[in-house]
């Protein structure tokens, strides 16, 4: 299977901006998106750095392929690749060079000619990068974006990657949250507002439960500590020894995840179903995040 890798955005100098550009017509398999500058700072957290690219998205005619908060992104790499995205800053003071690149992802596994997002007319398919300029922590900041096409695949399906914000239900305990139905999900990203640290053993969520037509399908009950220790199958879970080696993604997310074996035998099916839902036991009442992964047939 052949590829093109080609530069859709060259050294373009950050600015607070959303930056539209079509999209190559061939299959995609993904999109590179990486930030470079010069830090003013000691050190520059990698949560510092996730801010300055705000939003991404990617639509067909006007329909979301993908549409992701930059941490939400970040969530899903080390989700979909069992690593963290690179971040280079690995030393201690101002001045030195910082990159940090993101892989927008239309598969879960990259080349895959058999799940990529399919060909399209010319002006069909577009990306938007919302970024904020990075003035006091970067400077001579600039974004290069490549895309990785396939040419001549016949993907049977692509991932979908969409945000769902909850509000705060005004409770404690129990909060249900109709999913869209249609597609296969692979998994479910909880990002919380508030997680366990040093001082408190607080969760914005306890806890996670499924149901499929109101009775309880798979997940029965996952407590967010026990959801932290499934990370053991995602990724290293060791840390660097300064602040921004140490401040790493994804602490304050779990994964619901239906596709532990990668073989797609434990995909949660919603075609057909009149009822999704998941269940956040809420421990704090308060903003929730969530990255919906889904298989469109194409």
């Amino acid at each position: 299977m052949d590829f093109i890798r080609s530069s859709l955005l060259k050294g373009h100098v950050m600015a607070t901006e959303v930056w539209t550009k079509d999209l190559p017509t061939s299959a995609l398999s993904h999109i590179m998106i990486t930030m470079d500058g010069n830090m003013l700072v000691d050190e520059l957290t990698l949560a510092e750095a996730v801010a300055f690219i705000n939003k991404i998205e990617v639509t067909r005619r006007g329909v979301t392929v993908l549409a992701l908060e930059s941490e939400d992104l970040y969530g899903e790499n080390c989700y979909l690749y069992r690593n963290r995205p690179v971040f280079t800053q690995k030393q201690y003071g101002a001045n030195i060079l910082a990159t940090l690149s993101l892989i927008v992802p239309f598969g879960r596994k990259i080349y895959d000619p058999n799940e990529c997002y399919p060909a399209t007319k010319k002006g069909d398919l577009t990306l938007a990068v919302d970024t904020t300029l990075p003035v006091t922590t970067l400077e001579n900041a600039e974004l290069n974006i490549e895309t990785i096409e396939l040419p001549g695949a016949n993907p049977r399906k692509h991932l979908k990657s969409s945000a769902m914000t909850i509000t705060a239900p005004g409770k404690l305990g129990d909060n249900d949250i109709e999913l869209p139905t249609g597609n296969d999900i692979v998994c479910i990203q909880v990002r919380m507002t508030t997680m366990s640290g040093i001082v408190n053993n607080t969760f914005g969520v306890n806890g996670v439960s499924i149901l499929v037509e109101n009775k309880q399908f798979g997940y029965a009950y996952a407590s967010a500590q026990c959801l932290i220790g499934d990370m053991i199958n995602l990724l290293d879970t060791q840390h660097g020894n300064i602040a921004a080696q140490g401040d790493v993604q994804p602490l304050n997310m779990v994964y619901v995840d239906y596709d532990p074996c990668r073989n797609d035998e434990m995909l949660l099916h919603t075609a057909g179903k009149s009822s999704v839902k998941i269940r956040l036991d809420m421990g704090v009442d308060e903003l929730t995040n969530l990255t919906l992964m889904e298989l469109v047939n194409c």
